[in-house]
C-alpha cells in the first residue's frame, strides 16, 4: 500500500509541473512566435485555441498582453523552475486542459527576449 501511494503522489506530482519534452511546439513556430511583435490576440500564443481562450475569458485575460503580465505576475523570489511550476498550475487551474506545457514554454521564450534571465532552457536539458 505504501508503496501504491507513493507511486500516485509522485505521478501526480509530475502531472502539475512543467516540462518542456511535453510541449508539441515545433522550431517553426517557435521562431515567428518570437520574431513577431506581442499583439491582442491570443491565438497567436503557440498553444492556445478557442478552449483555451474560452478558459481564459473566465479568469479575466482576453488578451495576450494580460497573460504575459499573469505569467509575469507569478515571478516571485523564487527559481524559473518554482515560476514554470506557478505558472503551469495557474494554466491548469484556469481550467486550461490541453498543451499547457506549450504555452508555458512559448511564454517563458518571449519573456526572456525582453527579459534575459527569467528562463533558462539549459535547466531542462534544452
Amino acid at each position: 500500500d505504501s508503496l501504491d501511494f507513493h507511486f500516485f503522489s509522485k505521478t501526480m506530482a509530475a502531472a502539475s509541473e512543467y516540462d518542456p519534452s511535453k510541449t508539441k511546439i515545433n522550431e517553426d513556430t517557435l521562431g515567428e512566435w518570437l520574431r513577431t511583435p506581442v499583439g491582442e490576440d491570443l491565438t497567436s500564443v503557440p498553444g492556445v485555441g478557442n478552449a483555451a481562450i474560452t478558459r481564459f475569458e473566465t479568469v479575466g485575460i482576453t488578451n495576450t498582453f494580460q497573460l504575459i503580465g499573469q505569467f509575469l505576475l507569478l515571478k516571485g523570489n523564487e527559481g524559473i523552475e518554482q515560476h514554470m511550476n506557478a505558472f503551469f498550475t495557474w494554466l491548469k487551474d484556469a481550467g486550461v486542459n490541453a498543451h499547457r506545457h506549450t504555452i508555458c514554454l512559448a511564454l517563458a521564450e518571449k519573456c526572456d527576449i525582453f527579459m534575459p534571465g527569467i528562463y533558462d532552457a539549459e535547466l531542462y536539458g534544452q
